[in-house]
């Protein structure tokens, strides 16, 4: 019930905020979520030893502002970017092994997190928030068919060493929940858009979630937590609500420029 409940908040609010915020109340917002889920991450990633940089705060919520107003200055930045987490990571590690994956880590977290939400917030600046609700949408309807079938008749467990609870059957449900959503609810999104691309939308948005979904799984289990936090009753943090949409915008965007 906390689950759904919690669901019932803020999906109304997420797709309020999509059609009505102006782009900078908008990117205001995706920076919150950017440094919440980066407390989440370095939490996690600090039984590796990763520290997190101020640094790398900053270079985070500095970048969907670049890449929605400034998109010229992204490749400048992007570079910046890496060398400043390789060079903090020289400054402020006392050996070597943490030192390498202080800088990894960091580099990680801005790709997983700001590069996505910076995807997000140009869609919504360019006024393509069909698209952006058609994305939410499909990895929601993916999410939720995959939870409900899965916690039903779940039976052959296909990834038990990192998510011991999903089963085949889930995975299943989601990757048809998601592709018929695209198809449903693109056709009257974005009337124009042909049948067969739509159904490739969803597919290509399910598998990049679900893959998003293990990743952020790996990353839990290897920290020994069930959840990132336990900011979302029912649902635990920033980062098991949007683990699949981390990968889903990047493929996105990849699905359209090839």
């Amino acid at each position: 019930m906390r689950r759904v409940a919690t669901a019932a908040v803020l999906l109304p609010l997420v797709v309020l905020a999509v059609l009505y915020l102006p782009s900078y109340l908008f990117l205001l917002l995706l920076d919150v979520v950017i440094v919440l889920s980066l407390v989440e991450l370095f939490r996690l990633l600090a039984v590796h030893g990763v520290k997190g940089f101020g640094l790398t705060f900053l270079l985070a919520l500095l970048l969907p502002w670049i890449w929605v107003y400034h998109p010229a200055w992204l490749m400048r930045l992007l570079v910046l970017t890496i060398l400043a987490c390789m060079g903090k990571s020289v400054l402020q590690s006392r050996d070597t092994k943490s030192g390498f994956l202080s800088a990894s880590g960091n580099l990680l977290a801005i790709a997983y997190l700001s590069v996505p939400l910076s995807i997000a917030g140009n869609l919504q600046k360019e006024g393509r928030w069909p698209e952006l609700l058609l994305i939410l949408s499909v990895i929601w309807a993916g999410d939720m068919t995959a939870y409900w079938v899965g916690r039903k008749w779940g039976k052959h467990k296909v990834t038990p060493g990192i998510s011991p609870h999903k089963s085949l059957e889930g995975y299943m449900a989601g990757l048809l929940g998601s592709i018929l959503a695209a198809v449903l609810l693109g056709n009257f999104l974005l009337p124009s858009w042909n049948v067969l691309f739509l159904g490739l939308v969803g597919l290509v948005l399910a598998a990049a979630g679900m893959v998003g979904d293990l990743f952020e799984s790996m990353i839990k289990r290897s920290a020994n937590l069930k959840d990132s936090s336990n900011l979302l009753p029912g649902h635990g943090g920033i980062l098991d609500r949007l683990d699949s949409l981390f990968f889903a915008l990047p493929a996105y965007s990849c699905l359209l420029i090839w």
